[in-house]
């Protein structure tokens, strides 16, 4: 019995499946055709009823030859005359790179490189920069509110850190807005279209997964590898987590509410519809408004400044615009040397948003000026009906006033992408 049991195992080779996650056994006839071929979303694209987790799994450190590997044949070579800074590019190299490979597909390697992803990556990466600081500072203020009695003052000063935070990320939700409604060179990705416009949920729900695990990576590169648990739990917008009332209003904002499970939206997108923000900073890198204030200046650097401008003009923007002298292959900072001072990096200076004007703290709105007027729209109220308190709006046309959060739709759709609100509001509550 023993030696027919030897004898069944010897003309054969045992293969790892990774549909069942299992070893089989394979005779040299079957072999071939059980190799591992492609990677796994690859294979599984046929089978779209498949049911497999996607793994974060990622390596943390790289050997020699792997990094040698990586110099020679995937990080971007700089030409002559470019500087040699750190970009977004060189951030999603690295994740790609120290990912399972196994996991990706070129279909989202594509996806991963478009201009909507480029732009959501850098608004999150400006976001969660103020994020890291303003919840460093409400760390370092529990021991002092523990023997100190609250002042007054102190709601005024948290109120403005909490629409400082609004604003960044309203940024935030209005790329990823743009990618959710395929909008742009987003398009051909979105997961309705196909010829039947048919949205196939498991491949999909595998697309969305390994888009967030591998935006949570390129963010976690991108601020010198920390924070990597708090920006899993903050991007997944867990309340339980939040511990003190006090903080929670301060980091979440005004507009994350709870809503009927049936028709509850992502906190990123109540954020865009549910708040008022500056139309200004909505359309920062997709119409120029002109008549920018310190402010707007600053957010416009932040968001559509080349990474090789960020340092000379004093925006911090992660490691973004850092030479690269100063990093290892994997973007990793290098350790202090003892023959070279100037070998090790400077700390990245905080992100200091300036102060918006009072005239637009009281009244909520920016100031209105003439340019704006070449870009309203029909369902947008015109200029002359809105009055300084709650931004409420008289409509010529016959139609039911629409919501606080519809008005804050109107006012930054007619930049998005170039889409106008007629075109566009039938997907948003008709």
């Amino acid at each position: 019995m023993a030696a027919e049991r030897r004898n069944s195992f010897r003309n054969g080779i045992w293969v790892w499946d990774e549909v069942t996650c299992s070893l089989i056994y394979a005779k040299e006839l079957n072999a071939l055709h059980l190799q591992p071929s492609g990677s796994l979303c690859d294979r599984l694209s046929q089978c779209p009823t498949a049911t497999v987790a996607v793994v974060s799994n990622f390596k943390e450190t790289l050997g020699q030859m792997s990094q040698l590997n990586f110099r020679k044949f995937y990080q971007r070579k700089v030409k002559i005359h470019q500087k040699d800074v750190v970009t977004l590019q060189d951030i999603k190299d690295v994740a790609i790179y120290t990912y399972a490979v196994s996991h990706l597909s070129l279909e989202f390697i594509s996806y991963f490189h478009t201009k909507a992803m480029d732009n959501y990556l850098r608004s999150l990466i400006v976001y969660f920069q103020y994020y890291f600081q303003i919840w460093n500072k409400l760390q370092a203020r529990r021991v002092e509110g523990a023997r100190k009695l609250r002042q007054p003052l102190v709601d005024i000063l948290e109120n403005e850190i909490r629409d400082d935070l609004s604003d960044l990320r309203s940024m935030v939700a209005r790329n990823y807005a743009v990618l959710m409604l395929g909008i742009g060179d987003a398009k051909q990705f979105h997961h309705m279209n196909n010829r039947n416009n048919v949205s196939l949920s498991d491949k999909d729900r595998r697309r969305f997964e390994t888009f967030v695990i591998m935006s949570e990576r390129v963010v976690y590169i991108a601020l010198t590898r920390k924070y990597l648990s708090l920006i899993v739990i903050h991007g997944h917008q867990n309340p339980a987590f939040m511990a003190n009332a006090e903080e929670e209003r301060i980091l979440l904002g005004k507009a994350c509410a709870t809503e009927c499970k049936l028709f509850q939206r992502s906190p990123v997108i109540q954020e865009l519809i549910l708040d008022q923000h500056d139309y200004r900073m909505l359309a920062i890198g997709v119409a120029d408004m002109g008549q920018y204030d310190d402010r707007q200046n600053y957010l416009e650097i932040a968001y559509a400044a080349p990474e090789e401008l960020l340092e000379p003009l004093g925006v911090p923007v992660g490691i973004l615009g850092i030479p690269r002298k100063y990093f290892d292959a994997t973007l990793k900072p290098r350790e202090l040397s003892t023959t070279r001072r100037d070998s090790i990096m400077k700390p990245i200076p905080e992100f200091v948003i300036p102060k918006k004007k009072r005239s637009e703290i009281i009244s909520g709105f920016p100031p209105f000026y003439d340019s704006y007027d070449s870009f309203l729209v029909p369902l947008v109220p015109s200029i002359n009906t809105i009055n300084g308190c709650e931004g409420r709006a008289s409509f010529s046309h016959k139609r039911t006033p629409p919501t606080t959060g519809q008005k804050s739709w109107n006012r930054w759709c007619p930049y998005m992408g170039g889409f106008t609100v007629p075109k566009f509001s039938k997907y948003i509550w008709d």
